[in-house]
């Protein structure tokens, strides 16, 4: 089978798509003595050019709603202190192909009044809004607020969940029914008591974010080979919950 047509018929996208990143390119900022750049790709000619996912961050630094004005979110969160910078990175990671503009009154404010009511500080709040702005997609009093009920519930006090949600913010956009509660009945069926559970929570929030069957069970059976009984591996994730 001939091939070299079907090569040849290539180089023309090929070409037209160097020339789009090299256009690109000349309007991006970058340090010309850095020797490393994340995502940048060298050419013989000695041009550095921006692979496309670069290319993509760089031009998610404009306002999400493809202009130069900040959409009303943005103005709120930059008048609670949040930097051009910080607002950067919640554009690029509140989604790919969606505009960061949930709705202030519904959304944000309630969100942001009801995480320094449970007593993080400014900082925090915003740390957490960096973290992840998925948290303006969660329904507030169906989703996130259950969820903290809940694990005052399972022996925590105020300040422990605070301290769990600075740390792990996403923590508030677990769901409580097929993830928060999968994970401490799996916790409670090796064998671990209430008290035990919770202290590894609060010690290691991240926890809810792991996979039973790629991490914990795993584990589990990595202790077990080592000959630890059921009792010692349960008091030993209790003590240092973040294997």
């Amino acid at each position: 089978m001939r091939r070299g047509p079907q090569r040849a018929a290539l180089r023309p996208s090929l070409f037209f798509a160097t020339a789009i990143a090299a256009a690109a390119a000349l309007t991006l900022p970058w340090s010309s003595s850095s020797s490393r750049w994340g995502g940048h790709t060298w050419l013989s000619a000695g041009l550095r050019l921006p692979c496309l996912s670069t290319t993509r961050r760089l031009l998610a630094r404009r306002s999400s709603s493809g202009t130069d004005t900040p959409t009303q979110a943005e103005s709120y969160l930059l008048s609670w202190g949040l930097s051009e910078q910080q607002l950067d990175q919640v554009r690029a990671r509140y989604g790919r192909n969606s505009n960061f503009n949930p709705n202030v009154e519904d959304k944000v404010k309630p969100l942001l009044n009801w995480l320094a009511d449970l007593g993080l500080t400014q900082l925090q709040i915003l740390k957490a809004v960096v973290d992840c702005p998925g948290l303006f997609r969660q329904r507030l009093e169906q989703n996130v607020k259950p969820s903290v009920r809940w694990l005052l519930e399972m022996g925590l006090d105020k300040s422990q969940v605070t301290k769990m949600i600075a740390r792990q913010p996403r923590l508030c956009s677990y769901n409580l029914e097929r993830t928060l509660k999968p994970r401490v009945q799996w916790l409670s069926e090796l064998g671990m008591e209430k008290s035990q559970i919770a202290k590894a929570i609060s010690a290691c929030p991240a926890i809810f974010g792991y996979s039973l069957e790629r991490k914990m069970q795993l584990l589990v059976q990595w202790l077990s080979e080592l000959g630890m009984e059921k009792s010692q591996i349960a008091k030993s994730i209790a003590n240092k919950p973040q294997y």
